[in-house]
């Protein structure tokens, strides 16, 4: 609880910065990175983005569609307000979620699986909330040779960024985050180990990216 309390602090803290930070590190192909992952859950009725931030995935989506996106942090979410009125946020735990079983046709997750404190809680939790043969999308920092290149990045070139407009804990804490991040071939095992089949994986900015897509079994 200590742990998911000093994330959602810290996503809190930095959710006026979220965006332009994330569009810079990116080279600005977040948003496509999100539009690509959306187009694995293409056609769901009922969508739920865990670990919403700051609302982007929701705003790019059907706005047909009911969507739903969960954050552990308050800052993050009253951004996300402002951004999609249309949308709906809920305060909530991604390992505990407020909802009943089988209300959803699709989960997405951006940047977030590797912040996740207990993954196997969350994909049981996937399990229950998505219906029959539900689609799950996740995009997320890939761990491959480059990885450590990646990290050598943020702790020297563009530490002094970080720092300005994170400071030094947050900063660490994002550095933290990338050498914990998954490979592909890990997170595949662990989605084909706790009920999902993955159905695509694609790769993006040289491979430093990833974007799977699984389904409900």
């Amino acid at each position: 609880m200590k742990h998911k309390k000093i994330t959602a602090d810290i996503f809190s803290s930095v959710s006026r910065h979220y965006d332009a930070f994330l569009n810079l590190i990116t080279f600005r192909r977040i948003k496509d990175w999100q539009r690509t992952m959306l187009k694995e859950v293409e056609g769901a009725k009922t969508l739920l983005d865990v670990g919403t931030g700051t609302g982007e995935v929701l705003l790019q989506a059907d706005p047909q569609a009911l969507r739903v996106g969960i954050d552990l942090s308050l800052g993050m979410l009253k951004v996300a307000r402002r951004k999609c009125p249309n949308c709906g946020f809920v305060l909530a735990d991604a390992e505990n979620m407020p909802f009943k079983n089988s209300s959803f046709d699709a989960i997405t997750l951006s940047l977030v699986y590797r912040h996740l404190y207990n993954r196997y809680q969350f994909l049981k939790e996937a399990q229950r909330v998505l219906k029959p043969e539900g689609r799950l999308a996740i995009l997320d920092i890939n761990k491959f040779w480059l990885t450590p290149l990646l990290v050598f990045f943020m702790k020297f070139f563009i530490k002094p960024l970080g720092l300005i407009l994170f400071g030094r804990d947050k900063w660490e804490f994002f550095i933290h985050s990338l050498e914990n991040s998954l490979s592909e071939e890990e997170l595949k095992r662990e989605l084909e180990s706790n009920g999902f089949k993955v159905i695509k994986t694609q790769k993006r900015l040289l491979g430093i990216v990833y974007i799977v897509s699984a389904q409900r079994i």
